[in-house]
């Protein structure tokens, strides 16, 4: 769905910056230029685009939701990422420490759906970095060199990560990871040239202290842990993946008693059936069982991802168990165990965690895939994972994405709407009950439950009011009638985490319609081109026109429609040749128009025309300079602009969004009405790509609105002010009546009520004009009333229906907006004129 690029372009840009870890190294021959686009926060600030981060990018997973994405770029890194691990400070705060090529990053998670970069320590280039902790301090190492990169973590609450310095004990000053036992205060350098294990104390934090070598093979990766019981209680115990030749001759593992580091004992050298290269491995908790990934042994005899399995409960006999696999193509990278879960990080597959319940056989239970290009048998995606913080949030580091955070496994609170969240709402305002229900009693952050909504002026956040426990009360505002209004709910755990209904929000979200009733008219999947236009008089993009079909996904273009179910097309800018190739097909060069089949509406009564599109312009060079344009005509010759996209804000960042607007906002319903939508590459050359699929017709039921009076009565010549009322409805078919009447009129005088069609204030025979010209007069009338002499008992009235009904001005149609006003004779008039006015009524004539 994303990046591709042959090999030799891969091999031509990092050649320069990046020696192998060993001589043959696959690595290196694999590297793609890296993702440098936008990340991606599941919690940020409710003014849209605030932190440029795209849209959910919709990456493919099961039973893991990630909560937030740090690109490279935000990490100061132009070339790749590599290893990570986790960090907890004092004061209960949690970081990711992850590597990248120029650096090691410190990336505060304590919100993991809005993580914060808080420092970045240089290091020396390098596509291999390994840092792990030990109390306040950091230790980065580098295939690069530099030795131990030493760093004081004790400020970093405030932003701040001291590099104390370097140590070069030991020999060369490459290596190529590192291990940290807590339990025992020592560093094992592995690797490096052809070492094995480098042992440092840290009795003293700042300036770890070389104690031990050992260097009877190459060591790869160790994982080295002290016994708490059993036969081997109190032993400090390495199991190194090992290898003559670096690695590459007789790969096992060397499982050593390091206990006495002046007398390092070889326990069992273990050699594994299959073996290609040992890279990596992790015992049970209970130190029963040892899973190893064998880097190259999927490439080497065809395996699918295959994780070896060891029973060492004799360290001097271990016995090989049966693998166990998951039937994926990628190669198997590095793994943890935490408890009953196994967390495996395995290149292009991604994120892939295993039920260990029965340790023997374990289960593929989550997954999330950072490669979505593929799940080739190379090295790219994903490089290793963290699942140890307190928090329960996992950590991921991706060669070419950077950094990820997940949530593996059910929510500890569900969020739930009483009857399901509605797609019609009142135009007065909406009420719902929302429950909030916690897997674990008391996880819920007392205050954090809110409603999120946009009516149109943007994003609003707004508490959920308590009704008592875990129940609440969620207002949704008036808005007017046609009107989308977009909303989600939002509530937070103590341990950070903020839970969101629907999954995916911000960037998912419910879509109401304010109104009585919304019919369906006409939906367009857009599976058939159809009458369509892809092109119009004055285009000129050189590339990227709009193209019908199913498109090849890149990170800037869908990969799929969004018609649910089994459909596939849709309108999108420009084909490529293959996935993953970004802007081989994106619009350059000008502007390319896409304009809808015509849209008959002009017997609808309020005709709301919906769509879905995709929009991204952040990706690239010159990124957020352009924008996608959407217009409407009724006649095919004026155009209206609906709205612009972009150039900032995370609708321009990719993802399938819903967008509607009631026709006669804009234009007059006709039986010709047209929407076109514009994209453009203006100026400096932009990865530009966007697409429209299902188009949709509906009819909008609105409250019948009631009669309305307006405006200011002329005074008569006894200074009463002719009042205007009314009773009943306005109907074309109605046989009840509806009077318009006034009162307040000189008695024994003739007048009449005359109308127009809108609201006026202009200055008229003495008074107030308060109906729009031209004007349409009814039959003269007599105000009645008492004998002379003259008083203020004069009224007058008429039964409107009666006067719509029988044909006289077939304007009065349903849906006609009427104002009326009536005119009488006032021959005392001091103003000259010799009339009266009343004030005024509006009013829409109903079917």
């Amino acid at each position: 769905m994303f990046i591709s690029a042959p090999i030799l372009f891969a091999v031509a840009t990092l050649s320069a910056a990046v020696s192998p870890a060993h001589e043959g190294d696959a690595k290196v021959l694999d590297r793609v230029p890296p993702y440098q686009g936008p990340g991606y926060r599941s919690v940020r600030p409710d003014v849209a685009g605030t932190l440029n981060a795209m849209s959910n990018p919709g990456f493919a997973s099961s039973n893991a939701q990630l909560l937030s994405w740090v690109p490279l770029n935000e990490l100061n890194a132009p070339q790749n990422a590599n290893s990570l691990t986790g960090y907890v400070s004092p004061s209960g705060r949690e970081y990711a420490l992850i590597g990248t090529s120029n650096g090691t990053a410190f990336v505060e998670v304590s919100n993991p759906g809005s993580p914060v970069v808080r420092s970045i320590i240089p290091g020396p280039q390098s596509l291999w970095r390994d840092v792990r902790t030990y109390q306040n301090h950091a230790y980065s190492v580098s295939e690069g060199g530099d030795g131990i990169q030493v760093m004081n973590l004790a400020n970093l609450d405030q932003g701040t990560v001291q590099h104390v310095g370097n140590i070069e004990t030991g020999g060369t000053i490459a290596t190529h990871t590192v291990f940290i036992n807590t339990a025992s205060g020592f560093l094992y350098r592995a690797g490096g040239g052809s070492n094995g294990l480098r042992i440092y104390s840290l009795a003293n934090p700042s300036s770890p202290a070389l104690v031990a070598t050992w260097s009877d093979r190459y060591v790869h990766e160790v994982t080295v842990h002290t016994y708490t019981s059993g036969p081997y209680n109190g032993k400090e115990i390495a199991f190194a993946c090992s290898g003559f030749n670096g690695g590459w001759s007789q790969p096992g593992i060397d499982i050593l008693d390091v206990t006495n580091k002046s007398n390092i004992v070889l326990l069992k050298r273990v050699f594994y059936s299959n073996a290609a290269y040992s890279h990596q491995c992790w015992p049970t908790p209970d130190m029963k069982y040892l899973y190893l990934n064998d880097e190259l042994d999927e490439g080497d005899f065809g395996f699918t991802t295959l994780t070896k399995v060891f029973d060492i409960q004799n360290l001097s006999n271990p016995v090989e168990k049966p693998g166990f696999t998951n039937g994926n193509t990628a190669i198997g990278h590095n793994l943890y165990v935490k408890g009953n879960r196994i967390y495996e990080a395995n290149y292009t597959s991604g994120l892939r965690v295993f039920d260990s319940t029965n340790p023997l056989s374990p289960v593929e239970v989550a997954w999330f895939d950072t490669w979505p290009e593929n799940d080739a048998t190379s090295f790219n995606g994903l490089w290793n994972v963290y699942p140890y913080l307190p928090s329960g949030i996992i950590l991921g580091s991706d060669i070419e994405r950077g950094l990820f955070v997940w949530w593996v496994g059910p929510p500890v609170l569900d969020i739930a709407v009483q009857g399901g969240a509605p797609d019609l709402i009142s135009i007065s305002g909406t009420t719902l009950n929302v429950q909030l229900t916690e897997q674990s009693a008391g996880v819920y952050t007392a205050g954090s439950a809110k409603l999120h909504y946009d009516a149109g002026a943007g994003w609003v956040t707004t508490d959920l009011v308590p009704l008592g426990g875990l129940n609440f009360q969620a207002n949704l505002p008036a808005a007017a009638c046609g009107d989308q209004v977009r909303f989600y709910f939002s509530a937070q755990t103590t341990n950070g985490v903020t839970w969101n209904l629907p999954q995916g929000a911000p960037d998912f979200f419910y879509f109401a319609t304010a109104a009585q009733s919304v019919t369906a008219i006409s939906s367009d999947t857009v599976e058939l081109a159809g009458s369509w236009s892809p092109q119009t008089a004055g285009d000129t993009a050189t590339g990227g026109q709009w193209a019908h079909g199913n498109p090849f996904g890149t990170q800037a273009q869908p990969e799929d429609d969004h018609t649910p179910g089994s459909a596939t097309k849709c309108w999108f800018t420009g084909q490529g040749t293959s996935f993953g190739n970004i802007g081989e097909a994106d619009v350059d060069g000008g502007n390319t128009t896409l304009t809808s089949p015509v849209l008959a509406v002009h017997t609808l009564k309020e005709p709301v025309i919906s769509y879905w599109r995709w929009y991204s312009n952040s990706i690239g060079a010159n990124p957020n300079q352009d924008v996608l344009t959407v217009q409407v005509s009724n006649n095919g010759t004026q155009w209206v602009t609906v709205e612009v996209v972009g150039p900032t804000g995370y609708e321009s960042c990719g993802g399938w969004l819903k967008h509607q607007f009631r026709v006669a906002d804009y234009v007059v319903p006709t039986a010709t009405v047209r929407v076109r939508f514009i994209a453009a590459d203006l100026g400096s050359d932009s990865i530009i790509e966007a697409a429209i699929d299902d188009l949709e017709v509906t009819d909008v039921g609105c409250p019948n609105p009631s009669p309305e009076v307006y405006c200011t009565a002329k005074p008569n010549s006894l200074g009463c002010l002719p009042s205007i009322a009314f009773t009943g409805t306005p109907s074309v078919s109605s046989p009840a009546a509806f009077t318009i009447s006034a009162s307040n009129e000189l008695n024994n005088r003739f007048g009449l009520l005359f109308y127009g069609n809108g609201t006026a204030a202009g200055a008229f025979q003495g008074g107030t004009l308060c109906v729009n010209q031209p004007l349409t007069r009814t039959n003269l009338q007599n105000s009645n009333g008492n004998p002379p002499p003259d008083d203020c008992s004069g009224t007058y009235a008429i039964n409107f229906n009666a006067y719509i009904q029988s044909g006289i001005d077939p304007a009065l149609i349903a849906g006609t907006k009427v104002d009326a006003q009536y005119w009488s004779r006032d021959p005392s008039d001091p103003t000259g004129f010799t009339t009266a006015l009343s004030n005024a009524l509006d009013f829409i004539i109903q079917p």
